[in-house]
């Protein structure tokens, strides 16, 4: 029985990593306290490249994302703070942050739409927009959170020797991958992502989805703000600057088409982790931080590669029967 390797590169390359890093550092990384705190580093941008992913399954983009998680912990820090520091200034700071996250996605949904604007023109200037209201709303100043406990564990916390971030991404990545492997929604995101006219001749809505997908990247933006927040403690305007750049890598790593399409959850987590374990490699090795870029470039492309030829597989295995066809039908 022939075994399709291509469904287990992503593991056989998560695997490999581990084992270098493993026997470079044999003292330091395989621990459990250190394999945490890789999980730990990456649960920001990975809950949100959770449903940014459906934006990219439509072949959208949202550039806002990094911007937004900043204007989404602002939010939760400012009302904490407003309410004394108080457990109801947590809940109704939650509650608004997360608000402001599908307020922006349903715009950005709306707008892409309704007047056909490039996803990637309407959340370039959103970025920007967002950006700007981070720094109006706090002065751009550092503002500190460091109560009350009900927020900070939120960040903070370890049940069972991993922080509490580490299961809500689990628990973000579940939800996301039942939604597109398990529901009609997900099939709809896939469809319009592969061909959006044929999906509404089929009868599809395609803006329903495409709204849809940004209120759902915005809603996990948000998510992803909060826990930000409440990991350092503290906000600013930049707080979320450069998480765009992030989840796009992660996706990109992990088999995510930004063509639209054609993509898995478990993909953009795999995206993330590795991000993650190179990292962590790269300190545990003391590399200079000057060196770090150049390093995470190579091994970018090495595993992009390595995916990309899977994919290179199966397109001429579609190729050889389109000829086997051919040549029938000529016969």
């Amino acid at each position: 029985m022939k075994i399709n390797l291509s469904k287990f590169s992503k593991p056989i390359i998560l695997v490999v990593f581990m084992l270098v890093l493993t026997i470079l550092r044999p003292n330091s990384f395989p621990t459990i306290g250190n394999l945490s705190n890789v999980l730990w580093s990456i649960s920001v941008y990975g809950i949100m490249v959770c449903g940014t992913i459906f934006v990219f399954l439509i072949g959208g983009i949202d550039l806002s994302i990094g911007s937004l998680c900043g204007l989404c912990a602002v939010t939760v820090v400012m009302i904490i703070r407003s309410f004394d520091y108080s457990n109801t200034g947590v809940i109704l700071g939650i509650l608004a942050a997360l608000g402001v996250g599908i307020a922006a996605g349903l715009f950005h949904g709306i707008i892409i739409t309704t007047f056909h604007v490039p996803a990637f023109l309407i959340t370039f200037a959103t970025q920007t927009i967002f950006l700007g209201m981070s720094m109006i709303l706090t002065n751009n100043k550092i503002l500190s959170c460091l109560q009350p406990e009900l927020f900070t564990a939120i960040g903070m916390k370890k049940i069972f020797s991993f922080p509490i971030p580490i299961y809500i991404m689990i628990i973000i990545a579940a939800i996301s991958w039942f939604l597109l492997s398990k529901t009609e929604i997900g099939r709809y995101t896939y469809a319009v992502g592969g061909n959006a006219s044929a999906s509404r001749l089929s009868g599809i809505s395609d803006k329903g989805i495409t709204i849809m997908a940004y209120v759902f990247s915005g809603f996990t933006t948000a998510i992803g703000g909060i826990v930000l927040a409440s990991m350092t403690q503290q906000c600013m305007a930049s707080t979320g600057s450069g998480y765009e750049t992030e989840v796009i890598t992660a996706a990109v790593i992990g088999g995510v088409s930004l063509l639209g399409g054609e993509g898995t959850v478990s993909g953009a987590l795999f995206g993330a982790i590795l991000i993650g374990l190179l990292n962590n490699g790269l300190n545990l090795m003391s590399v200079p931080s000057t060196e770090h870029g150049l390093v995470k470039g190579i091994v970018i492309i090495a595993a992009v590669a390595f995916d990309a030829l899977q994919h290179q597989d199966k397109f001429k295995a579609w190729l050889n029967k389109f000829k086997v066809k051919k040549d029938t039908a000529t016969a």
